[in-house]
């Protein structure tokens, strides 16, 4: 068993692995999916495997026995590589071990280089060195050629249906991401545009012609500017409320909107706000200043209204005839008309949309957890508690795309600073800029549902390919298996002798030119027997041709176990035998052997209940030179030989 070289090969995938798996970090999985990777991978870590095997098993001896049993070597070699490192690659998620990347190589090049080089072992060099190779030997090699070819056909096949299924997701991820990405920006547009026009409606009621030429606090003023509020929220019908507060807090006058009833309040259900944020921020500004307010729920006198209304608040600061403070104008923006279409797109899209303000309150997205800023008494919901990770992430820039594991989060900021469309002069008069967040969280879950269609076609596709493949591979390994077994017939009648299964004389001269030259290259003797049985006729010609045939057999089993292990041995003739015995330089072990054959033929053999007696005789020649040639040696064989016969037979002699 070649260990070094196997532990060479092993070592070589291991550190080849290795500069892969960073080449492949630092150039592929940044723009490509897995599958790339994988098919990059495992074709490079392949390349190597064949060109290391190649090269550290070159023995002239392994190249001809693999090409005596197989053409198909280096794909060989490839298919077993191929397939454990692409199993390896998808059966192992590195990344969810949590390892460092030194780690995840290690494990990785251990765990391929065993596999592969075990497998290279057992299917391709076990057999080169192996001498006899029976019948049943490639039978089971090509049992095992054909299982590898299936479960790398099986590899190949599960990365090209993968590779489709998720072009075809990711497809569709990046037209619904799109979609809804627009989808956003248009609420986002719809949500602005409101407070633009809001803003600007504020500013046109700040600037009535009654709180400069009059007194507002006159019982005339005070009625027409309660019917301009009245006719403008029933036009307008955005709007919920259009008060005055005094410089204390206290409202002058105030116009409600309840659904589609107008109403001016009147003086006795006039309501202190003095203690609500929005007036004491609000009271603070300077005359150009504008105030908006966070998108919150309506109170009512000290309580939460119910229903709960939300509502964003425009303030801006009065002055009176004589150019001094003398209240707040306030207009409530009915925050449900801005919801709702929030809530039109959620009907229609593919996630989850989601209002949060500033600290990362619900809004708008989840009942349960909506407003409960609002509320000290229950459970304070935000999402950067929940997904800190996500919402930092959003800090980054103003809009984006996050994907993770489960979801795909499309969000955009909304700032009223950069993003409303106010002219320079009312935009920098701004107070209280309040912040809000619009996300569209997408589970890919529910993407890939759409697909559940398409997968179960591919994967019946794939069980199907796999299945028919089972025939396709198994009737090729029984031609295949079938074939060998029919080119081994032919080999054995072109090399060997069909009724002793010895070499043939024409096999048996080749393999002596070939010891020779052998012989002379290491310097050493070669020893050629000639062995020819005596009174082998009279058995044929009283036993019949049928007994001579079984004792040739039971001879050639005899003079066969006479002889060492690397000793060759034929028959050339009808009775006539031939040996040849390398690295052989001891005339009394040359002896000792000969005197064994001498032996063994003289025990009585017993055919068809008949026991019949016989001798052989025995020549033996030397190649004590190097210029010796096969024709020399034969002669001096076959002289040796005839002087047995001529001492009697039965014996051995050795060529003068």
């Amino acid at each position: 068993m070649p260990i070094k070289r196997l532990l060479i090969l092993f070592l070589s995938l291991a550190f080849s692995e290795a500069v892969i798996m960073l080449f492949l970090a630092a150039f592929v999985t940044q723009f490509t999916g897995v599958w790339l990777s994988v098919i990059l991978d495992s074709s490079l870590i392949a390349l190597v495997a064949i060109v290391t095997t190649l090269y550290l098993f070159r023995d002239n001896d392994f190249v001809t026995h693999q090409k005596l049993r197989t053409e198909f070597l280096i794909i060989k070699i490839a298919m077993i590589v191929f397939t454990v490192e692409a199993i390896i690659m998808f059966a192992f998620n590195f990344d969810a071990l949590m390892l460092k990347q030194w780690q995840i190589m290690l494990i990785d090049g251990l765990i391929l280089s065993s596999l592969s080089v075990s497998l290279i072992y057992l299917f391709v060099i076990k057999y080169a060195f192996s001498l006899n190779q029976s019948h049943n030997t490639q039978k089971n090699t090509t049992k095992l050629t054909s299982s590898l070819a299936y479960f790398c056909s099986a590899v190949l096949l599960y990365i090209a249906l993968y590779m489709f299924y998720q072009s075809q997701l990711q497809t569709r991820i990046n037209n619904v991401i799109q979609h809804e990405k627009n989808e956003l920006k248009q609420a986002k547009k719809a949500f602005l545009q409101q407070l633009n026009h809001a803003s600007r409606d504020l500013l046109i009621l700040r600037n009535n012609h009654h709180f400069k030429d009059h007194d507002i606090l006159s019982s005339v003023n005070r009625a027409q500017l309660e019917q301009d509020y009245a006719n403008f929220i029933s036009i307008k019908n955005f709007y919920t409320q259009i008060r005055i507060l005094d410089l204390t807090g206290k409202e002058l006058l105030r116009v409600h909107r309840d659904k589609h009833n107008v109403a001016i309040v009147s003086a006795e259900q006039l309501q202190d706000k003095s203690h609500r944020y929005y007036f004491k921020q609000a009271i603070k500004m300077n005359p150009s200043a504008i105030f908006i307010s966070p998108l919150d729920l309506n109170f009512e006198n000290g309580e939460i209204e119910r229903p709960f209304k939300p509502m964003i608040r425009l303030a801006s600061v009065l002055m009176g005839p004589k150019g001094t403070k003398i209240g707040l104008l306030i207009v409530n923006l009915e925050g449900a008309h801005l919801l709702s279409q929030l809530d039109n797109i959620s009907k229609n899209s593919s996630g989850n949309i989601m209002l949060l303000n500033k600290d990362s309150y619900w809004l708008f997205g989840d009942t349960n957890k909506q407003w409960s800023f609002m509320f000290a008494n229950k459970p304070q919901h935000r999402f950067k508690d929940q997904q800190p990770h996500i919402w930092q992430s959003m800090q980054i820039q103003a809009n984006g795309i996050i994907e993770n594991e489960n979801n795909v989060y499309i969000y955009d900021h909304l700032t009223l600073l950069n993003d409303m469309l106010l002219p320079n002069n009312i935009a920098n008069s701004l107070i209280n800029r309040p912040e809000w967040t619009l996300i569209n969280k997408v589970p890919l879950a529910k993407i890939e549902s759409e697909f559940s269609s398409l997968k179960k076609l591919i994967i019946a596709l794939y069980l199907g390919i796999m299945t028919l493949m089972i025939f396709v591979i198994y009737t090729f390994a029984i031609h295949t298996i079938k074939r060998r077994k029919y080119q081994a017939k032919v080999e054995n009648y072109a090399y060997f002798d069909s009724l002793t299964g010895l070499y043939n004389r024409r096999i048996f001269l080749e393999q002596l030119d070939l010891e020779i030259i052998k012989a002379t290259q290491l310097s050493c003797p070669l020893v050629l027997m000639y062995l020819d049985l005596d009174y082998f006729k009279p058995i044929n010609d009283e036993l019949g041709h049928g007994a001579g045939d079984e004792v040739l057999k039971e001879v050639a089993i005899r003079i066969k176990s006479c002889l060492r292990q690397q000793d060759i041995i034929a028959r050339i003739g009808g009775d006539e035998f031939a040996a040849i015995l390398p690295q052989l330089n001891d005339k009394k072990a040359i002896a000792d052997i000969a005197e064994r054959i001498i032996t063994s033929i003289n025990t009585p053999f017993t055919i068809f209940d008949q026991q019949c007696s016989l001798g052989i005789s025995i020549g033996i020649a030397t190649s004590a030179s190097e210029t010796q040639t096969s024709i020399k040696l034969k002669t001096q064989a076959d002289q040796a030989l005839y002087e047995a016969k001529n001492s009697g037979r039965n014996c051995y002699r050795f060529s003068k």
